[in-house]
């Protein structure tokens, strides 16, 4: 298919679509508007983690592996699916296997712009799809729908632009995750130097709620451990994920002797600096 550039907002360009799949309407909700500066802030981290992703996304590996498995064998391939928070398209190799057709979708130009893998691809928004209803037959996202700025809404556009009976495979991180660096922080000060996550309780309510039914639900602890607490603490940086999402922020960077402090107080099991994450993996379904 001939590369062409199909739709463009003020934030991401879509490239690399089937034009038939191109809704001619984006939502501009307020709430959207005010999420801007996030959404960029998002994007720019992102993209400079391009070149490092894959040598530090370990735990993401864990998981993607894990959702695969929800995957029940037997299912028709003749199916569109899109690959939602795609990144550098580390799952879209394994996705063309099990389908006939796969979108890469990310925010990060460059994150899709840093794998040679030869797919369509669009540079978008999640909060703001740029897909028709009922166009898609799966959706795959892995690590990446916990940036969304509005997890409910998300949910209702995925279940609006999957086909009826569509798939959905979801992993997302939930609350609880990142303990060991907030406890080194707070040794610091009060403020806030991690996500906040949604619970697992507010995420099977949203997934409920937008009409899915859950045929699989599970909670899984990802750890991955690093020689010192500075590693472990560089580890999430490496991978982009330092992008804030409340207002309770610290700013500037950490003075040596501030950075010291946490790492003093990082608690360590074994000699190991460990960086926790606590996920959910979901199999849904939208109703025939």
């Amino acid at each position: 298919m001939t590369a062409q550039p199909v739709l463009k907002t003020d934030l991401v360009q879509t490239q690399l679509v089937k034009p038939c799949l191109v809704s001619s309407e984006l939502n501009r909700e307020p709430s959207r508007e005010l999420n801007k500066e996030l959404k960029k802030s998002t994007q720019s981290k992102f993209s400079k983690a391009a070149a490092s992703y894959n040598a530090h996304a370990n735990v993401q590996k864990h998981a993607a592996s894990d959702l695969f498995a929800l995957i029940k064998p037997g299912f028709n391939k003749n199916m569109l699916c899109v690959d939602l928070g795609a990144g550098p398209l580390v799952n879209t190799h394994t996705l063309q296997s099990m389908f006939a057709s796969v979108i890469a979708m990310d925010l990060s130009l460059n994150m899709l712009q840093s794998s040679d893998l030869t797919a369509p691809k669009i540079c978008a928004d999640m909060d703001n799809l740029p897909l028709q209803a009922n166009s898609v037959d799966v959706i795959y996202s892995n690590f990446a729908v916990q940036w969304s700025a509005n997890f409910s809404a998300l949910m209702q556009s995925l279940y609006s632009i999957l086909k009826p009976g569509g798939q959905a495979y979801i992993s997302t991180v939930v609350e609880g995750s990142l303990n060991e660096i907030k406890t080194a922080f707070a040794a610091l000060d009060s403020n806030s130097h991690i996500n906040t996550f949604n619970s697992e309780l507010y995420i099977n309510q949203s997934v409920q709620n937008a009409g899915f039914t859950i045929n699989s639900a599970k909670k899984r602890i990802y750890t991955d451990e690093y020689t010192t607490p500075l590693k472990a603490i560089a580890s999430i940086k490496a991978i982009g994920a330092t992008t804030q999402n409340h207002t309770n922020t610290r700013q500037g960077l950490l003075t040596k002797s501030a950075l010291q402090k946490v790492c003093s107080a990082y608690p360590l099991i074994n000699n190991k600096a460990c960086v926790s994450y606590h996920v959910v993996l979901l199999s849904l379904q939208k109703s025939d």
